[in-house]
């Protein structure tokens, strides 16, 4: 039964989440696009007002992407559990667990993809502007690409650089389920506040950012410490255990908001 609630909660939510990576896809190659336009030398200033605020729109489409996603599916997981369409999910012959888990797993998915989505476009529009503003280095892409590889190699054979590496993917990673669940249980905790659902599942997710805030600047002072009274200059070496402290605090947070949640929903769940 998960995989049929999996299976359609993704035949539901994909078509905005996929406009609007193809949206910045588009964007991005327009903006990119933007370097080979000949405004340096030219005296047209419409020209190049033109070229800046090009760039200003891609600017924001990054931010819209990863926000509006995010608004999205919090909007649907609130819409498909706790409003009038919530009555007709929570009479599915499911457990709570199955109903939780087919809700947050596409979530994560998401946003998981508007990550990458977000870091290959920054990717594109840089090998672009690289490749436009240097025409008498003659880079192609290919080129490019094998220049980042050799720039990857210089910081994994760096003192702490695999390290740093590993614990910047895992902070990534755990961001993709532990922002994903403090949407899902901000709004799940919401419910709780009788007729004003929604202030009470944005106070809650401000309480819980707060927390975590709090959290990981407890973890970043040591690293701080470090980098300010201590001969240690290497970056590498102070950051990666920071990240991995970050990393546990939010994985500590996520899952207990999820067994917060599941207890709501089954224990506590209130649709008036």
């Amino acid at each position: 039964m998960l995989k049929k609630l999996l299976k359609h909660e993704w035949v539901e939510t994909w078509k905005i989440p996929t406009f609007m990576l193809v949206a910045l896809l588009v964007i991005t190659v327009l903006a990119g696009l933007g370097f080979s336009a000949p405004i340096w030398e030219s005296e047209m200033t419409g020209l190049t007002i033109l070229m800046i605020l090009l760039w200003l729109v891609y600017y924001f489409a990054l931010i819209a992407v990863s926000i509006g996603i995010t608004i999205y599916l919090a909007y649907r997981f609130y819409k498909s559990m706790f409003t009038d369409e919530g009555y007709l999910t929570h009479t599915l012959p499911v457990t709570a667990r199955q109903l939780l888990v087919s809700k947050i797993l596409p979530m994560c998915a998401w946003s998981a993809l508007a990550s990458l989505a977000i870091i290959l476009s920054v990717f594109i529009f840089g090998a672009m502007a690289y490749m436009f503003l240097e025409p008498s280095a003659n880079v192609s892409l290919a080129e490019f690409v094998q220049e980042l590889q050799r720039a990857m190699k210089e910081v994994f054979g760096l003192e702490g650089g695999t390290n740093f590496v590993i614990s910047l993917i895992a902070l990534m990673v755990v961001g993709v389920f532990s922002g994903t669940l403090t949407v899902t249980g901000s709004i799940t905790i919401g419910q709780l506040v009788g007729k004003h659902k929604i202030l009470g599942s944005i106070g809650a997710y401000f309480a819980i950012m707060i927390v975590m805030q709090t959290l990981s600047m407890m973890v970043m002072f040591p690293s701080m410490f470090r980098m300010t009274f201590t001969a240690e200059d290497n970056v590498f070496v102070v950051m990666a255990p920071m990240y991995y402290g970050i990393s546990i605090i939010s994985l500590i947070i996520a899952v207990l908001l999820y067994i917060l949640s599941e207890f709501i929903v089954k224990r506590k769940l209130n649709l008036d």
